[in-house]
């Protein structure tokens, strides 16, 4: 048994349904979700024949025994996964966690984006005994880490939809281009907090092209004019993404490795986090210069403006995000299989062999 423990918002658990789906291929362990109420239908409807179980907090710090009780546990980034470790000791099944994101400073850091990247690895440190860190890019050198370190290209879904089959859903003509609006899933206490603020902004911009919003779960609280469509919660999010010309987001890592995989540019918004931040930094860096991110105080016609000189560079960010290994699911399935017949004390041996999987293997 695998239990594979994730979060509340779409990123996360979109990567977990790329490494659920390409392990079925090849494994044979049975697999448990753990995961928060509002997302389960979700998870049933991409993965029908996994066993989807409630996540909390509170659950896990009562009575950590029913979580241990597998072959290995996955997570996608869940600090409380701390208690689970302490709780299992030297016996029991290995920990892996799975995160994105820049670890090393640079003359660019801030205070605060320094204090998050000290915090990836700290978290890294306590909640797994092997981290699978996506890179968009081979890094240059590992981090100081007590657990293991194992770089793995960015874990994407693969399209399941034509464009000209979203744009029917959608109401609009084949030939209809537009740009997505997305704000991620709108729950939990990390929410985007300028939401309402650039929904309004955005409303306003003049383009050619027609706007549409992307949906959250729990559905859509914001009104808009008529003129702008509310698209329904997609199964397989990239396929909405595909179908747009431009995609405008809050920042985040699961909108920006969707965009990469589609080749659909992608217009930052700024940023209410450190750890939001370091993703508007990455992007700009991916990018070559700041064109990629809205200023906060930027007007609506400003915006307009800047969405219509980033379009005319589509071409060139499209071949940028060619350029980005994508397969981390493969990787991730294939070290799921190996680990999932391994106890922690085989992990020493077995990781020089399971880092020959990843791309990233130097």
């Amino acid at each position: 048994m695998i239990h594979y423990i994730v979060g509340r918002n779409l990123g996360h658990l979109s990567r977990c349904v790329a490494n659920i789906e390409k392990y079925k291929k090849i494994g044979n362990q049975s697999i448990k979700v753990f995961t928060f109420p509002h997302s389960h239908s979700w998870i049933r409807s991409n993965l029908p024949k996994v066993k989807v179980k409630d996540f909390s907090k509170k659950k896990l710090a009562k009575n950590p025994k029913p979580f241990l009780d597998a072959q290995l546990i996955i997570h996608d980034w869940r600090k409380e996964v701390e208690w689970l470790k302490k709780s299992r000791g030297k016996k029991g099944p290995i920990i892996g966690g799975i995160y994105h994101s820049d670890m090393f400073t640079t003359g660019e850091d801030s205070e605060w984006t320094t204090t998050f990247k000290n915090e990836i690895r700290e978290v890294a440190d306590k909640t797994t005994d092997i981290f699978f860190h996506m890179n968009l890019l081979p890094p240059k050198r590992s981090p100081k880490l007590s657990s293991y370190y194992y770089p793995i290209p960015i874990i994407s879904r693969e399209i399941s939809m034509s464009p000209k089959k979203v744009k029917k859903i959608l109401g609009l003509k084949p030939d209809e281009r537009f740009i997505l609006i997305h704000m991620g899933g709108g729950i939990g206490p990390f929410r985007y907090r300028y939401m309402d603020e650039w929904y309004e902004k955005l409303s306003r911009i003049k383009t050619p092209y027609r706007l549409v919003v992307a949906n959250q779960f729990g559905g859509m609280k914001a009104k808009f004019p008529k003129s702008i469509i509310v698209a329904p919660l997609f199964t397989n999010g990239p396929d909405l993404i595909n179908a747009a010309d431009m995609v405008i987001s809050k920042p985040g890592m699961g909108i920006m490795i969707d965009c990469i995989t589609t080749g659909t540019p992608l217009l930052a918004l700024p940023a209410d986090s450190k750890e939001r931040q370091v993703k508007n930094m990455m992007l700009k860096d991916l990018i070559g210069h700041d064109l990629c991110l809205v200023r906060k105080n930027a007007s609506a016609q400003y915006v307009s403006k800047q969405v219509q000189e980033y379009m005319d560079e589509s071409d060139r960010v499209q071949h940028v995000f060619e350029r980005i290994p994508r397969n981390g699911a493969d990787v991730m399935a294939r070290c799921m299989k190996k680990l999932s017949n391994c106890s922690i004390r085989d992990l020493p041996d077995l990781y020089p062999d399971l880092l020959k999987l990843s791309p990233y293997h130097s």
